[in-house]
């Protein structure tokens, strides 16, 4: 075996190995369906046993009860022949017709409760596996998602999950129930003739052969198909998300033909994968008849030339012959299904298996919020590969204090704002609260002491009452109300008919922006944080609606420690202190007089928003 070979072997066994581990807990239903697997191959081995008693019984007219044992075959044989040999030859026939029916019967009824059973597994585990993946991933720092597109996460949710547990449940039942069947079956055959069986088994390497042959083109159009199904679905999620800009630029025509080419590429790899799979089955019963086909040949000769065994036991013969090929078959088709399976799990498993950046101590220190938060040496890159987005940050935030980030586009004005509730961690350096570096508490009580107030404004798809509530539980009505009022939402939300309870759409699509900012605001209110955390929070906002909003802010930063990223100097000139980042790295800090004075980012700002030269014109006067 090749190295490469070894590895996808292991790969492979690693998947099913972790897969089984989410089987453990539904044990009673298992061991319900390996019961039920087990009767089934008995019903399933007796009723080919009697429908070939029947067929010797129809054209001989009778079943001979053997007196001399003649092992498994003849003991069998008597059994049978008890059971159901009568006084006519008629009554003969209804006997193995009636027994072939309860024999069916009880194979289709086991045959069921083994689907049930595997079923409700199988339910159960896409569940439990998409919990555990969603709960993962939101336990991933903001990096993870700014490397990933969103939608390869919600196609690893959605389908690649539901394929590897589709794949591998189908996969589990047959390797159970076709491998103890054809067992059976073979024990039959060696009993009734040990020299055709030998010659019959040669179809076993010819279908290992063929499943060899396609399996791999399989797996290699399984991970293609899974990959074109996240391009998909990431083109579905990105186009919705900005469908105001497509159709603002007449470009409906473009975006149908770039979807028409993801499915074209996803059709494409679909039916190159399940061809082949198709074709697994068929082909091997080509190969597989033709060993049957040679063993007619054979077997009609030791009948009929040489008598060499009864016609009631060639019968009996193909019969099972026949029965065996259907196991095998599906064996053959349970190669196909892995590797199916490997190409999703290697997906889901990859996301389960990237650990999160940001971690809770073993031990959190209680937090303590009474003199500062100190940015000491910090720098800050997203990946090891990329460069540096922060340097060198030195800064000190005393409790109370209204600093503002200015920069232009690109500084890192918002990934440093991102650092202080730990959202992601510092590359190098650390930021402290009170000198406790905030990787020594729980990162959720730190975010607890955070309200944040971003440009891209968040609602959810529920009503206004629970975006204001939202992470809080159930909040008395009254709260909710006075949060609205501090962030003069109350009035516009009460002439809505539905009032609190009117549904936002998506993203707040009903309301304007400065309406949407005023709830995100209220939302930050009531949260009641410690520190303030503004992000482009006016920007996008037409002069009437920034009015209002600010007037909102006002109530929410009023006694608190409040951090504003901003490029609009106009609107933080009253700070208490302004920091200048330029390249990621901290240039100058001070007021807004001394910086215009001093720096020269600072000034060249200042001038592009025409508040430089009405500055110093004021200060000489």
């Amino acid at each position: 075996m090749r190295f490469n070979e070894k590895g996808q072997v292991e790969k492979q066994q690693h998947i099913l190995i972790r897969f089984g581990r989410l089987l453990i807990p539904h044990y009673p239903h298992i061991l319900a369906m390996l019961a039920s697997t087990g009767l089934f191959v008995l019903f399933s081995t007796a009723a080919y046993w009697l429908a070939a008693s029947f067929l010797t019984a129809l054209f001989q007219g009778t079943l001979e009860a053997t007196q001399d044992g003649g092992g498994l075959n003849g003991l069998l044989k008597q059994w049978t022949a008890l059971l159901l040999v009568g006084q006519t030859p008629q009554a003969t026939l209804a006997r193995a017709a009636i027994a072939i029916v309860i024999a069916f019967f009880g194979k289709n009824l086991f045959g069921y409760l083994q689907l049930f059973y595997i079923s409700h597994v199988e339910q159960r585990v896409i569940k439990e596996l998409r919990d555990r993946l969603f709960s993962h991933l939101l336990s991933q720092d903001l990096a993870f998602f700014q490397r990933e597109r969103r939608g390869h996460l919600i196609s690893a949710l959605l389908n690649d999950v539901e394929q590897l547990n589709s794949a591998l449940n189908k996969s589990f039942t047959k390797l159970v129930r076709d491998p103890l069947n054809a067992l059976l079956l073979l024990v039959l055959l060696f009993a009734v003739s040990w020299k055709l069986t030998l010659a019959a088994i040669v179809v076993v390497p010819a279908l290992g052969w063929t499943v060899q042959l396609l399996s791999r083109r399989i797996k290699l159009h399984a991970t293609q198909v899974q990959e074109l199904f996240a391009r998909m679905t990431g083109h579905l999620q990105e186009t919705f998300s900005g469908i105001r800009v497509v159709k603002a630029f007449v470009n409906e025509p473009f975006e149908i033909d770039r979807f028409r080419t993801h499915t074209a590429s996803h059709y494409g790899s679909s039916f190159a994968q399940e061809r082949l799979r198709r074709l697994v089955i068929p082909l091997n019963e080509v190969v597989g008849i033709l060993i049957v086909s040679a063993i007619l040949y054979l077997g009609g000769e030791l009948v009929l030339v040489r008598g060499a065994i009864p016609s009631e036991d060639f019968i009996r013969f193909l019969v099972l012959l026949f029965a065996l090929l259907n196991p095998l078959l599906s064996l053959t088709n349970l190669v196909a299904n892995v590797r199916v399976a490997e190409a999703s799990g290697s997906r889901v498993f990859r996301l389960l298996d990237t650990r999160p950046e940001v971690t809770a101590p073993s031990r959190p220190v209680k937090i303590k919020y009474d003199k500062e938060l100190r940015i000491e040496k910090v720098s800050f890159r997203y990946t090891s590969d990329t460069p540096l987005v922060l340097e060198e940050i030195d800064l000190s935030i005393p409790r109370g204090e209204h600093l503002a980030i200015v920069g232009r586009s690109g500084s890192g004005k918002s990934t440093l704002l991102n650092l202080l509730p730990r959202f992601m961690d510092p590359s190098s350096g650390r930021i402290t609260l009170d000198g406790l570096s905030l990787t020594a508490l729980d990162p959720h009580e730190l975010r607890r002491l955070f309200g944040v107030v971003t440009q891209q404004i968040v609602l959810f798809h529920d009503t206004i009452r629970a975006n204001i509530a939202y992470g809080l539980g159930d909040v008395a009505q009254e709260a909710i109300e006075a949060a609205a009022r501090a962030a003069h939402a109350h009035d516009f939300i009460t002439e809505l008919p539905e009032g609190y309870e009117t549904i936002v759409g998506e993203q707040g699509s009903l309301f304007s922006g400065g309406q949407r900012q005023r709830i995100s605001i209220a939302r930050a209110i009531l949260r009641d944080p410690q520190i303030v955390l503004l992000d482009e929070a006016t920007s996008a906002l037409d002069p009437e609606s920034e009015e209002a909003v600010n007037d909102a802010i006002g109530g929410l930063t009023a006694g608190r420690t409040v951090i504003t990223v901003t490029h609009r100097i106009a609107t933080i000139r009253h700070a208490d202190r302004i920091a200048v980042l330029e390249k990621g790295r901290l240039i100058d800090i001070g007021a807004h007089e001394e910086l215009l004075g001093r720096c020269e980012v600072y000034r060249h700002l200042a001038h592009q928003q025409h508040l430089a030269a009405a500055e110093l014109s004021g200060g000489d006067e």
